[in-house]
């Protein structure tokens, strides 16, 4: 049984060929093709908002518990929503503030127009219900300790949805028919320059059986910084499919 190929070992594949691996000897190994796919990846992660995704996770809390550790991916915490109000209350009643928001004011209505307003006003009700009922805690968050901290200490134990901004991970990365295109150039860019480094060691060529052979170290290099520019320039108007959170009525 063949051992199944990720998608960076397809991704070193196609950098090669790239390069020439098929007509010429590509003076690089597997960590000099590593280092230029990590170097694309991370430029990627801190210059365009394509290669993070806002989502919503859940989380169980713990009575008397006010710290929890996050996933490695999640870069930012916006906001902790409680599933229900009242439910861990004695003789409590299931009472969900948002779900009653939306049958009330827009379910409910015998024409159920919708619009603008109807929405406008949706998420000024949305605001006061989470206000009166407590539907959401109120937290801190350490990106470096990936500590989410809850300030008033929980009094039940309860399933919250937390929505945060996280890493899109590397799989996905190259697997998005966006982002893969420009790593891919990117990473070959970069791995280009590191062969034109190692060629340009020797500027006066070496000996060979037909006499002096020449290498192209300089060209390499001069080609490869040019590329890696105009790459750097693209990543500003990078457009990519995560879409984010959409708005739909009805």
């Amino acid at each position: 049984m063949s051992a199944q190929i990720t998608p960076r070992v397809m991704l070193m594949k196609q950098i090669e060929l790239g390069l020439g691996s098929q007509m010429v000897d590509i003076e690089l190994d597997v960590e000099h093709l590593n280092l230029a796919i990590y170097t694309g990846i991370q430029k990627l992660r801190q210059q365009s908002d394509g290669a993070n995704l806002e989502k919503d996770i859940f989380l169980h809390i713990t009575r008397d518990i006010t710290e929890y550790t996050l996933p490695e991916e999640v870069q930012e915490v916006r906001r902790l929503y409680r599933r229900g109000v009242g439910a861990y209350t004695n003789g409590g009643i299931n009472f969900d503030p948002v779900d009653a928001a939306f049958y009330n004011i827009y379910l409910l209505q015998p024409n159920r127009s919708g619009g603008l307003a109807t929405w406008d006003f949706y998420n000024q009700f949305l605001e006061t219900t989470e206000r009166v009922f407590a539907s959401q805690y109120n937290f801190t968050w350490d990106v470096n300790s990936h500590k989410l901290t809850i300030i008033r200490r929980p009094t039940a134990d309860e399933e919250v949805v937390v929505r945060v901004y996280a890493r899109k991970s590397e799989d996905d990365l190259i697997n998005d028919p966006y982002t893969d295109p420009w790593l891919m150039s990117y990473a070959t860019a970069k791995a280009k320059y590191m062969l034109g480094e190692a060629r340009d060691k020797f500027p006066g060529g070496f000996p060979g059986p037909n006499g002096n052979v020449t290498l192209n170290g300089a060209t390499l290099k001069t080609e490869a910084a040019a590329e890696i520019e105009k790459l750097e320039a693209q990543l500003l108007n990078l457009v990519t499919s995560g879409d984010g959170y959409a708005f739909v009525i009805g």
